[in-house]
């Protein structure tokens, strides 16, 4: 979010009130029905489509909301935007707040924090989000989300967290070989997380490929990044290593938004994300401070 973001104060409310409540909610999903990973992430895959699909309608819109032309569109959907905003909204939006607050709160990373009458109450919020999301689409852009395309996506939706709730922690056996040094692990975080960011570009960009090709290199992408993730976590992972995966990945999110500040050339807004990476850097030091020292008493 940029500097100046805050000086509208209906989509700062849209947004506390979707983001907020909406990845508590996963997380309240996740913990009650003993959900795996995979469940969180097609839990996170229908949190993107509420809000680019049904909400903001940016996966279906050619213009962008900014008047940008969205590249690979067919259809009516714009495919490739729609793997890239989705796979976004499933690991910055969702995964690594869930596994940051867990690594801070490992008491209660097991446990469900809200009551019934609380989850309702959060899934209130979260409907005002998706309604405050509506009115700022409908303001800022004149397409207008057809019955087929809202259809198919509440369809899709629906589906997305029906497979979830299959999607069942059983637990693994874990491996006796070493888990890569966290230096590694964080530079993966970097790397994958930049190469994510380049793709939004080529969303907006295009070039001589056709987006079929494109899309199906991201997919390829986080197949690739998942299969090397599987086979780090069934060593000797350790909260330490997650977290600096969460840090690499916050990292080029970060650094991502400081390059498009900064070709804005708004100062306040270029100083503002500077003070957000230098806080990132500052909040990894302390918790991973903290993660040392607990890894420090359990092997004491």
């Amino acid at each position: 979010m940029r500097l100046n973001s805050f000086a509208q104060p209906l989509r700062v409310l849209g947004i506390v009130c979707f983001y907020g409540a909406g990845v508590v909610l996963i997380r309240e999903i996740a913990q009650r029905l003993r959900l795996s990973t995979w469940g969180v992430v097609l839990l996170g895959c229908a949190f993107a489509l509420v809000e680019e699909g049904l909400a903001l309608q940016t996966i279906f819109n050619p213009i962008g909301m900014d008047g940008e032309a969205v590249y690979g569109n067919a259809f009516g959907v714009n495919w490739f935007w729609a793997v890239v905003v989705s796979g976004y909204h499933v690991v910055w939006s969702v995964l690594i707040p869930i596994a940051v607050v867990h690594l801070a709160f490992p008491h209660s990373r097991r446990s469900p924090w809200a009551s019934r009458r609380a989850a309702g109450a959060l899934t209130a919020v979260f409907a005002c989000g998706t309604a405050i999301f509506v009115v700022i689409s409908l303001l800022r852009s004149d397409f207008r989300l057809s019955w087929v395309h809202a259809a198919a996506t509440i369809v899709v939706t629906a589906g997305l967290v029906l497979a979830a709730t299959t999607c069942k922690d059983r637990g693994r056996a874990g491996s006796a070989a070493g888990a890569p040094g966290r230096m590694a692990v964080g530079l993966f975080g970097l790397v994958a997380g930049t190469g994510w960011f380049v793709l939004f570009l080529v969303a907006f960009i295009g070039g001589p490929v056709s987006f079929v090709w494109w899309t199906a290199g991201a997919l390829s992408f986080v197949a690739a990044a998942a299969l090397v993730l599987r086979r780090w976590t069934r060593r000797q992972w350790t909260p330490r290593h997650q977290l600096v995966l969460c840090f690499g990945a916050g990292m080029s999110a970060a650094l991502f938004g400081l390059l498009l500040v900064a070709l804005d050339g708004n100062r306040a807004n270029t100083a503002f994300q500077c003070v957000v990476i230098a806080a990132l850097i500052a909040a990894y030091i302390s918790l991973d401070r903290r993660l040392s020292l607990q890894e420090a008493l359990e092997f004491a």
